[in-house]
């Protein structure tokens, strides 16, 4: 006898199929009920991908207010001090690039020169200079030259060659001795009117007597706001009138013996 006959003794067969129908009803059952885990899982993977993405953009939403609020701030470009600034008021629209202030670079001065036009020719970058400060010695170096001449003079930047000076200020005035090599001995005549008229081809130079002043040709040179440098035509000592010619017209010779001699 083999078990299934042992078992069907006991078991009667309204018995068997309602345990067949129950064994059926709950293998339906797991079944539905996995399938619903398996969509509860899904789900739940999509809203938490939805809640990543909600959060990246509240973070973003964030940063952006950040950034506009950032903006509003005004930073230098370099460390320094606030010199001048410009007087804004409160709800003042500013473009990006406005020049709204000046900020001076502490360790980093340069020096703004004007130097005679007659050095202009000797003037190089690399040239040395020295400015004495509350009693110490500063040297300088030529950074940069502007050849353009305004009332007879040129500029150029230096730079301290150490440490600036700790209390050196904007806008304060130095005196500077410039080494151009060594000295020049040249014949200078004084600015005047007289160049009006001969354009700087000829003078009239006083004898030695100081009665007469005779018509010369001279050659000049290099000037600058005081001076004519003169290359040919004079010595050094001699006098020469440097007032306007326009009341000698073409005279060769002027008679000064009842004149005032002119200076």
């Amino acid at each position: 006898m083999n078990r299934n006959d042992r078992a069907s003794k006991y078991l009667s067969e309204k018995e068997q199929q309602d345990v067949r129908e129950e064994v059926s009803y709950q293998k339906r059952r797991r079944n539905v009920t996995q399938r619903s885990y398996m969509q509860d899982s899904l789900i739940r993977i999509q809203q938490n991908a939805q809640l990543t993405q909600s959060e990246k953009r509240i973070w973003e939403s964030i940063q952006n207010v950040g950034q506009m609020l950032d903006n509003l701030l005004v930073r230098a470009p370099i460390s320094g001090q606030l010199s001048t600034a410009t007087d804004l008021q409160i709800g003042q629209l500013i473009s990006k690039g406005t020049k709204i202030g000046q900020v001076d670079i502490l360790d980093k001065f340069k020096v703004r020169v004007p130097i005679d036009e007659l050095y202009l020719p000797r003037i190089v970058k690399g040239l040395e200079g020295y400015a004495d400060l509350d009693g110490k010695e500063y040297k300088l170096i030529v950074d940069k030259v502007f050849p353009t001449v305004t009332n007879g003079r040129f500029e150029v930047d230096m730079l301290f060659a150490q440490t600036a000076p700790t209390d050196i200020r904007r806008g304060q005035t130095l005196r500077i001795r410039l080494e151009l090599g060594k000295p020049e001995q040249a014949v200078l005549l004084p600015t005047g009117g007289f160049y009006q008229q001969t354009g700087g081809n000829w003078v009239f130079v006083v004898e030695a007597n100081g009665e007469r002043a005779v018509k010369r040709q001279i050659q000049l040179g290099r000037k600058n706001p005081t001076y004519y440098e003169v290359l040919d035509g004079l010595k050094p000592g001699e006098k020469v009138i440097t007032s306007s010619y326009e009341t000698f017209g073409d005279n060769e010779v002027l008679n000064l013996k009842e004149n005032k001699q002119p200076q």
